[in-house]
């Protein structure tokens, strides 16, 4: 089986670098090309239905809101099944507290529901505010995002904590919170009418590999995860300590229908997809 398999360029997907994954997918006679998509979520669901990928390693909640929105496209099964740890960001010496009112706030986020325009709507609906288009502004990635903030086009973004952890140290920007929703990370998601018809060899490939890697030698893959992404030490061995990918169990199925709940609670989308819907019965 070969597959041509994409996901964002961090610390989650490191992985699929190492010559000991292809390794043991090769032994499964699985083989795979690997693509960074650093636009994220919105970039990926593109490359989906255009058919320029096979397979693609999405935010759970991007996923359910293409699902939701009419996309042709099914969740497999998760690849990272612990939370998502969300920092919120600004300019440094510009901003040393969240907003009293988030709906005079901008928000730089990759695209329209991305993870980091999904979140930032969670984030205010905590505090029972509401956001509109206005509240956004579209960087397409980290670095615009990056941009956006220097200039001050923004005011805030939201992103995964341990990647922008190296903008911090180096006074870029001030973490003023953190955020993290209660589902899944990431989740495998193909085009429905572009089907793995070898599901339960991938999974069981999947689910090997990640327990393989998580065993390997943590310093090795701690000092790999360092020197490929910025990251200091103790942030990657936190990081490490807390990851916890797909296990062979289908509890996540419940945590999915949690999150379709919460964010349609949430106005993260507009109607509620059942969970055949999502998965198409996987």
């Amino acid at each position: 089986m070969k597959l041509r398999l994409g996901g964002v360029p961090e610390h989650f997907n490191y992985m699929w670098h190492l010559p000991t994954t292809r390794e043991v997918l090769r032994n499964y006679g699985i083989y795979f090309e690997w693509g960074d998509y650093a636009g994220g979520t919105g970039a990926m669901v593109q490359a989906l239905e255009l058919d320029e990928l096979d397979m693609a390693i999405v935010l759970t909640e991007g996923a359910i809101s293409a699902i939701a929105s009419g996309k042709p496209l099914e969740i497999m099964f998760p690849f990272v099944m612990s939370p998502l740890i969300w920092g919120i960001f600004s300019k440094n010496k510009r901003q040393n507290s969240l907003p009293d009112s988030y709906s005079k706030s901008k928000f730089a986020v990759s695209r329209m529901q991305s993870g980091s325009h999904l979140m930032a709507l969670f984030l205010a609906q905590r505090f029972n505010e509401e956001l509109n288009d206005s509240n956004f502004i579209i960087c397409n990635n980290l670095d615009g995002a990056r941009n956006k903030i220097k200039s001050e086009e923004a005011d805030y973004f939201l992103w995964e904590k341990y990647m922008t952890q190296p903008m911090v140290q180096n006074g870029e920007f001030v973490e003023l919170g953190q955020v993290s929703a209660p589902w899944p990370a990431f989740v495998f998601v193909r085009k429905k009418s572009n089907p793995i018809p070898e599901m339960e060899l991938w999974k069981q490939a999947v689910y090997e590999f990640t327990s393989d890697y998580l065993n390997l030698n943590k310093s090795d893959i701690i000092q790999g995860i360092c020197k490929e992404f910025q990251l200091q030490e103790s942030d990657a061995k936190n990081w490490l300590a807390d990851v916890k990918y797909y296990d062979n169990n289908d509890y996540w199925k419940d945590r999915l229908m949690a999150a379709v709940i919460i964010m349609h609670s949430k106005g993260m989308i507009s109607t509620r997809p059942s969970l055949r819907e999502l998965t198409n019965g996987v």
